[in-house]
């Protein structure tokens, strides 16, 4: 089928956020053209800062009926708030797809069909101050040359990229709200990322016999295929807290620019120690029903950039509980910035 005759219209999308956007008036990586609406969010509103255009074409490949179960590409999204939560992961800001605002028929008007009827604006209460900064203002002209890198990706990278994205975005967008719930989905962002980079260039069978050697001899008798089949269902859970580490040590950005004075910095050779406390705050939190530490989850204490990165003094105690300095690794926009370093180094890597 030629390009022309599989192209079946376009739609327009409007995706919200509480940053501007510079630069435009737009931006092409086809099938998608970003443009710039420069909306007013000067008081911490939500506001829609970019126009989405999706040109659709007929898909070449035939969808076939499976006969079991099969989540492997299961994204809940949709192709709108998958480029959202990118450019999420891409600028460091809230971004969310309100949904359709115009259909552009083939043979229809030239100017479009305009349509509401499914578009929600998403729901945004603005903190007098926010426990996790974002950038102001960002500009938009990196995001279609990070969308097409995003099409370079493999199907198996792809789909753990806008999974990671996605956690990510969602992360950033309630920290306020629930800034417990936001910490536990930037971790759940960086296993999700680190456990795919574990099994990219090794097979299950093969990671098995890494992981867990004497599983893999008692279920070799049995054939090569047991052996493959049961490692395919224990991968995702094998040495997940070893995977996270790796993961962080080999792909941890640089220290963040304009940094507070010293004594209000993490320090940043530390970076993957402080990341794995985190991550058994995270652990504490899913399996003991521990709470994070108070001071992870209170406001800044800087009402102006740059903000501290950890909580500083000696310790820290609500009622009859302390937190010693040393067991108060980073403030969650500290650890937000690792997640989104990490997953865009990582993104690049995979890029053939």
């Amino acid at each position: 089928m030629d390009h022309e005759s599989a192209y079946l219209g376009s739609t327009e999308y409007l995706l919200y956020s509480d940053s501007y956007f510079t630069g435009g008036p737009q931006f092409a990586s086809p099938p998608f053209t970003f443009v710039n609406c420069i909306a007013d969010t000067r008081d911490g509103n939500v506001g829609p800062g970019i126009a989405l255009q999706h040109e659709h074409y007929m898909p070449d490949q035939e969808v076939l009926h499976a006969k079991k179960t099969v989540t492997s590409s299961w994204l809940n999204l949709t192709p709108d708030d998958e480029i959202a939560c990118l450019i999420s992961l891409v600028t460091g800001t809230r971004v969310r797809s309100g949904g359709p605002v115009r259909k552009f028929a083939v043979g229809g008007p030239t100017r479009g069909i305009p349509e509401f009827h499914s578009h929600r604006v998403p729901v945004w209460n603005p903190p007098e101050r926010p426990l996790c900064p974002i950038p102001k203002q960002v500009s938009l002209e990196p995001v279609a040359e990070w969308v097409s890198r995003y099409y370079k990706l493999d199907a198996e990278d792809s789909v753990t990229l806008i999974r990671s994205a996605h956690q990510f975005r969602d992360a950033l967008w309630i920290a306020d709200a629930d800034p417990e719930l936001a910490w536990l989905l930037l971790v759940s962002s960086l296993e999700t990322a680190a456990s795919r980079h574990a099994q990219a260039d090794i097979s299950p069978a093969e990671l098995l016999g890494q992981e867990s050697p004497e599983l893999a001899s008692k279920l070799s008798p049995y054939g090569e295929r047991h052996v493959e089949e049961v490692a395919q269902i224990l991968t995702p859970i094998m040495k997940a807290t070893k995977r996270f580490k790796l993961f962080v040590e080999e792909y941890a950005p640089e220290p963040p620019e304009g940094r507070p004075d010293k004594y209000a910095q993490v320090e940043w050779s530390r970076v993957v120690k402080l990341s794995m406390k985190v991550y058994g705050f995270r652990s504490e939190k899913l399996h003991a029903g521990i709470p994070f530490p108070a001071p992870l989850c209170r406001r800044l204490l800087f009402h102006e950039p740059p903000y501290e990165e950890r909580p500083f003094g000696i310790s820290a105690a609500v009622g009859n509980n302390t937190w010693q300095s040393d067991d108060l690794p980073m403030h969650l926009h500290i650890f937000s910035y690792i997640a989104r370093g990490c997953l865009k180094n990582w993104w690049t890597s995979r890029i053939k």
